[in-house]
């Protein structure tokens, strides 16, 4: 097996040099949150943590999970 490809995502970064985009979210994209409003998705934070805690599915983003769980956790919802 070769070593892997530059352009595969899940490809580490050459040795000696920082991901880029370590946090998980990019200077070229949209920011996860504006203000309290989920980027994307027409939920607030609140409404997101309400639908989870309902058993739904709404469509977010890994980084926007991570950011309404940690909203739950933060309040105790």
């Amino acid at each position: 097996m070769g070593s892997p490809s530059r352009t595969d995502p899940k490809a580490s970064p050459p040795p000696g040099t920082v991901d880029p985009c370590a946090s998980g979210v990019c200077g070229t994209e949209v920011p996860p949150l504006v203000g309290s409003v989920l980027t994307g998705t027409g939920l607030t934070l609140a409404q997101a943590a309400a639908a989870l805690q309902r058993g739904e599915a709404p469509a977010l983003t890994d980084v926007q999970r991570r950011i309404v769980e940690r909203y739950v956790l933060d309040r105790g919802v």
